[in-house]
């Protein structure tokens, strides 16, 4: 009987995520169809990866298994269409694809509120745009070949799939090619046939090597295409098809790249994964239009939005354990996104880029209460994202912005924090521009309050102070735009503050040197308005640090790091601290941001 499958994990790109979903994809049809228990686990070993079964498996029901499309064919507008069966049903690219983009343009009419009616255009298949990469990069024929060597072996698809099981859940061997060896005994000798033996290799499957083109060797001038063994590309292709994140990237007017990603799991349910990231791809996946650091960073932190919404409806539909995740980050459940950046090259795609996305490990809810909370911070957070845009200038502050949402250290959002900031006062100084958003108060608690070292910072009065006193100098100063209009205040904004804190943070003495200036400046000024106010009978509602504020300001200083300090200063004071009804509503729906995106030929 078979507990459990050993895959190994030999390509250290995306590629050994997908052969361990593609096989994960057969197996859970299998079980299902043979009536045996379909729950099954993703668990990342390190050296490889292992599918947990709930109970052991039957294997001679599984040889009887009648065949099925683990994946179907694709078709595109010139893909050659001769070999394949006429009644094979296929995936049709260039319809899903036009109702992918009916759809976007629906929810974007919308604001990204889908009102369900029988008029409204059906939501898009989650992997419609996996189709699209195999076309738009020509390798159509590659995924078809190999779904239609599978096709001939259909009289003895229950071997192949029991084979598939024999030979995997052997731990003696994690050598790939030993498995696919032992498959294709195994095969033979329950068959009398053979396994095909070699499949072209191209780029989009394996990313590292010199896949689908013509090489002209060092001693000859024979070319030939690269070949790799036909079982693990079906496999992979399966993965790929079913799981792969794919999106075009707009990289330069008029210029678009191709941007694949696969989500490696650590510790989850088969069941839950593809129920999370099916959500992600077809009812809320990131936009492509405005530069490759907005798409990753939208894509982590929609991937998180997701994770806790399924966490929350399980809560709610199962009353008896609803709280089995608690106490664990995001990334204990998944690992990170593996991806391929394939740059345009005229007509053909190139590998541009292979890299990593991490999850970001602040996300901790403890109880019911804090997953909620963390599902607003990670709102306003893409609040924030989809206010900005490579084409209006603001890639720095993006890729400033990646760096710490596909990371494990928080320090690096204050690091981004120094630039948005000078952003913010940049943008409120200009009456024709919309309103900065603004991460609020409460979200930089919720994000800190799981490290010591930035409670006792945060939460000590004076420096709750000064950090208001930054806020109304800099953000709450000057013109300021409200749904009435624009409303100017009595005292003026301050403009160069956060660069210059950060700047004289390297050193204690200059640090508290420039602190003490400020707010010497901001004492006078509150002074000078404050005699007027009272000429006029009213009261200068602006806070008040006092010498003791910056007595203990010193002392937190000495205690801590200067530069944390400085960070959270800047962070604290160019934050929104309450909830303002002057503020404007807030859209995050990036559903049609690709609507200028130039049409590809699928």
């Amino acid at each position: 009987m078979i507990n459990q499958l050993f895959v190994p994990k030999p390509f250290n790109t995306y590629t050994d995520t997908f052969l361990l979903l593609g096989l994960a994809q057969i197996a859970a049809d299998a079980l299902h169809r043979t009536g045996q228990n379909p729950t099954i686990q993703l668990i990342d070993k390190g050296t490889h990866a292992c599918i947990q079964f709930a109970r052991a498996i039957n294997l001679e029901i599984i040889a009887q298994l009648d065949y099925t499309n683990p994946f179907p064919p694709v078709r595109g507008q010139k893909t050659d269409w001769d070999s394949i069966p006429p009644e094979t049903t296929y995936f049709d690219v260039v319809k899903e694809v036009e109702k992918r983009k009916l759809y976007r343009d629906y929810r974007y009419q919308n604001s990204g509120k889908t009102q369900w009616t029988e008029e409204s255009p059906k939501p898009p298949d989650a992997r419609t745009q996996n189709g699209a990469i195999l076309v738009s990069m020509r390798h159509d024929r590659n995924h078809n070949s190999l779904w239609l060597e599978s096709w001939h072996l259909r009289q003895n698809y229950g071997n192949l799939v029991a084979g598939l099981f024999h030979s995997f859940s052997d731990p003696n061997s994690l050598a790939l090619p030993d498995k696919i060896q032992l498959v294709a005994d195994w095969f033979q000798q329950q068959t009398g046939s053979k396994l095909p033996a070699q499949a072209n290799a191209v780029k989009v499957y394996l990313p590292t090597t010199v896949q689908g083109v013509s090489r002209i060797k060092a001693d000859s001038n024979k070319t030939d295409p690269q070949k790799t063994d036909w079982l693990s590309l079906w496999l992979i292709a399966n993965g790929l098809f079913q799981f792969a994140l794919a999106e075009r990237i707009k990289i330069a007017e008029r210029t678009y790249d191709w941007r694949v990603i696969a989500l490696e799991p650590k510790e989850i349910t088969f069941e839950k994964y593809r129920e999370i990231l099916g959500n992600l791809r077809q009812f809320n996946p990131p936009g492509g239009g405005h530069g490759i650091a907005r798409f990753d960073a939208e894509l982590v932190l929609k991937f998180c939005q997701q994770l806790l919404e399924h966490h929350q409806a399980q809560a709610q539909n199962r009353p008896e354990d609803p709280f089995d995740f608690l106490g664990k980050p995001v990334n204990n459940f998944v690992g990170n996104f593996r991806g391929t950046h394939f740059g345009s090259k005229g007509q053909v795609y190139g590998v541009k880029e292979l890299f990593t996305l991490g999850l970001p490990g602040w996300i901790i809810p403890e109880s019911y209460q804090d997953l909620l909370a963390y599902l607003e911070v990670l709102q306003e957070h893409l609040s924030v994202i989809v206010s900005l845009s490579a084409e209006e200038g603001q890639s720095e502050i993006l890729a400033a912005y990646r760096d710490f949402i596909t990371g494990t250290n928080l320090q690096n959002f204050f690091r981004f924090q120094v630039s948005y900031a000078d952003f913010v006062v940049k943008r409120l100084a200009d009456s024709q521009a919309r309103s900065p958003r603004l991460f609020s108060v409460n979200g930089l608690n919720i994000m800190t309050k799981k490290d010591a070292d930035f409670t006792k910072i945060t939460q000590d009065p004076s420096f709750l102070r000064i950090a208001k006193a930054i806020n109304q100098a800099t953000v709450y100063a000057g013109k300021i735009q409200t749904q009435e209009g624009v409303k100017e205040l009595d005292w003026q904004r301050n403009y160069g503050l956060a660069q210059l804190l950060s700047t004289q943070s390297g050193s204690k003495k200059d640090f508290i040197s420039a602190i003490a200036d400020f707010l010497g400046k901001y004492q006078q000024e509150n002074l000078r308005l404050q005699e007027g106010y009272l000429k006029q009978g009213k009261r200068l509602m602006r806070v008040q640090p006092t010498k003791e504020d910056l007595d203990r300001l010193i002392e937190i200083i000495h205690q801590f790091d200067t530069v944390l300090v400085a960070n959270l200063l800047i962070a604290y004071g160019y934050a929104k601290w309450s909830k303002s009804k002057d503020e404007p509503p807030t859209d995050t729906d990036t559903t049609n941001d690709n609507t200028d995106e130039e049409p590809e030929e699928l």
